[in-house]
């Protein structure tokens, strides 16, 4: 799988929970293994994750042995002595000095053979660092500026929310005065008419007594 692939995958996809008896299991083959060859120093690994074993899976095929003919034909001598010389180092010399005498095979060509698989290795850091460059990019920084558009229109809201609070507040305003003013003009009319009622009301009075 490509690195742009395993890439997005680590971004989008939720990590899987690791059963604890599986890890515990599979660990049981590593020492069998130790314990059939204990003069072979294991190799050190830092533990890594599913997500991370896909990257190390790209990177271990990228940079096999094999890929390398100096060190695939050290491996080819070296295979058939695994039973012979269990020693890792006794053994991988005899098979050097097999490889010298019937292939013309030398250490410096060896250490070569494992710097050009640095160089793959470097070579591989690159462009998962481009790759991983151009996701930053289209899922990161793109949303970045998404979140940057929806704060400054949440802003926006918020003034336009503002703005009508303050609208209500001064319709209440001029509400509470327009309701006072219209109980005061009936408190005037109510006065104003017991007044003249009060008026008329003499003034009948007063002509029915001059009328006799």
């Amino acid at each position: 799988m490509p690195f742009m692939d395993l890439i997005k995958k680590a971004i989008f996809e939720e990590e899987p929970l690791a059963a604890p008896h599986a890890t515990q299991q599979s660990a049981k083959p590593a020492s069998s293994a130790a314990a059939a060859r204990p003069t072979d120093p294991a190799p050190a690994y830092v533990s890594m994750g599913t997500r991370d074993n896909q990257f190390y899976t790209r990177l271990a095929k990228q940079t096999d042995l094999s890929a390398v003919p100096e060190l695939a034909k050290i491996e080819a001598f070296a295979a058939p002595l695994s039973s012979v010389i269990t020693d890792k180092a006794l053994r991988y010399k005899a098979a050097l000095a097999t490889a010298q005498s019937q292939g013309g095979l030398t250490k410096d060509a060896i250490l070569k053979g494992f710097d050009a698989l640095l160089n793959v290795l470097n070579s591989s850091a690159a462009t998962f660092n481009k790759q991983t460059d151009e996701v930053s990019r289209t899922e990161v920084d793109a949303k970045i500026a998404q979140i940057g558009d929806i704060n400054q229109a949440i802003q926006q809201k918020q003034k336009e929310i503002t703005d009508l609070q303050q609208q209500v507040k001064s319709m209440q305003s001029q509400t509470e005065v327009s309701r006072s003013k219209l109980q005061e003009a009936k408190n005037n009319f109510a006065t104003a008419l017991e007044r003249r009622r009060a008026e008329i009301q003499q003034q009948r009075r007063e002509f029915e007594t001059i009328l006799g």
